[in-house]
């Protein structure tokens, strides 16, 4: 390696974020190839299993072949950390499976939001349309609570498992009041 190219490898070191399942310097392509087969075997991994499935995959015979590749995939393994490389990028997978779940419930969150919205309008409508003297208390009071508490839980407050709701049914659809027929 040339002045040069090692001050350019030094600068990209200080300078690009690594990650350490990433190719590391001085690791063979072949070495490399072996730890992205035991890394992607996933959480049961070890090197023998790894060895057995990526030379199965190949179609190449497995006998005393798998016994020497097992040796050099285990030298390899020490020498370049195999395991703490795997539980890294573990860590990692696991970190970008989070956000996504979490980008998930937000969007969700946004509909849900809106839909409460929607329903907390319609009862004011229905409010605003109905003769004071037909509303009984009991179905004004469960109106508002009802849009309350989901508007509550679409903004992640309270979950819906706080309070059973009686209004669905064994197959969690719900069912509307005879008031709100028609709108």
């Amino acid at each position: 390696m040339t002045d040069i190219d090692r001050v350019i490898t030094e600068t990209q070191a200080e300078v690009l974020p690594f990650e350490s399942w990433e190719r590391l310097p001085g690791e063979s392509t072949a070495a490399y190839a072996a730890f992205c087969a035991y890394r992607d075997f996933g959480p049961e991994r070890n090197i023998r299993k790894a060895v057995e499935a990526h030379f199965r995959k190949a179609e190449m015979p497995l006998d005393a072949f798998i016994a020497k590749k097992y040796r050099l995939w285990r030298g390899w393994a020490a020498a370049h950390k195999w395991r703490e490389r795997a539980a890294d990028y573990d860590g990692y997978v696991d970190k970008l499976k989070q956000a996504e779940k979490r980008k998930t419930i937000e969007e969700q969150g946004k509909v849900h939001r809106a839909i409460t919205g929607k329903m907390l309008q319609v009862v004011e409508k229905k409010l605003d349309l109905m003769d004071p003297a037909e509303l009984a208390q009991g179905a004004v009071t469960d109106w508002v609570s009802t849009a309350i508490r989901a508007d509550r839980e679409a903004a992640g407050l309270v979950t819906g498992k706080d309070k059973p709701d009686e209004r669905t049914d064994k197959n969690g659809q719900i069912t509307f009041i005879p008031e709100f027929e028609g709108l």
